[in-house]
């Protein structure tokens, strides 16, 4: 490997650090990254807990638990045992879904705070945005979605191309969240394709952080900042 490569790489994974240190300083788009998941927390969790359970399943599990008193089915439909189940997938459910989701339509937010991001380590400014720059944002959160999707469910069935699937998965992610300031910058598709392959080495180290199930997911809003920092970064040293 060599030293270009491993700075590239050392850089990317370096660089949620230095997002820390942005959001301590910007209150405002830490606050502006954390409310989307917040209000969705809230919304999701009531929604579970006063229709999914206290409307349908625990009246339903009651009804059944009378039918069949006594019989050998009667404890399958302990009414504590469901909501213990139900907590539970809707959990693992949110943690793979429920983020998505938050980040599809917060993406537009995303593209804020990696603006401040960029505009405060390169010290310039990013071309104004446009209401179809804003519709591109959610588009492209949404394909982020599916190709990681399709990836897993590739690599889980044909076990040939996991170790390629894996890479080609870390790559991705690094090079999204790079990509979004790319696109604020108005750069073209080709260029920015180009960008993630000639230096693969920054999207692998920042998509490391990224692949990680879940926390991936929740850290979308810090990730768009560590992605304009490095973009910002090699534009310095280049």
């Amino acid at each position: 490997m060599s030293i270009a490569v491993f700075k590239q790489l050392l850089l990317g994974f370096k660089s949620p650090i230095y997002s820390v240190k942005f959001f301590k300083h910007n209150k405002a788009m830490l606050f502006l990254g954390v409310a989307p998941h917040l209000v969705n927390v809230v919304i999701y969790f009531w929604i579970v807990r006063n229709i999914i359970l206290a409307k349908w399943l625990i009246p339903l599990f009651h009804s059944l638990a009378e039918k069949w008193q006594g019989s050998f089915f009667s404890p399958l439909f302990n009414t504590t045992f469901i909501e213990i189940f139900v907590w539970i997938l809707g959990i693992l459910l949110y943690g793979v879904f429920g983020t998505s989701f938050v980040n599809a339509v917060a993406s537009p937010i995303y593209d804020l705070i990696a603006q401040n991001a960029y505009e405060k380590f390169a010290r310039k400014k990013v071309p104004k945005q446009t209401f179809m720059d804003f519709i591109d944002s959610i588009i492209s959160e949404i394909t982020k979605a599916v190709i990681i999707f399709s990836l897993f469910i590739v690599s889980f069935f044909v076990q040939f191309f996991a170790p390629v699937v894996f890479f080609f998965a870390i790559w991705y992610l690094g090079w999204n969240n790079i990509d979004r300031t790319l696109l604020l910058l108005n750069l073209p598709l080709k260029k920015r394709i180009l960008f993630g392959i000639k230096h693969w080495g920054l999207c692998v180290g920042l998509g490391i952080w990224c692949y990680i199930p879940i926390f991936g997911t929740l850290m979308a809003f810090s990730f768009a900042a560590s992605g304009a920092i490095i973009y910002a970064h090699f534009e310095k040293d280049n």
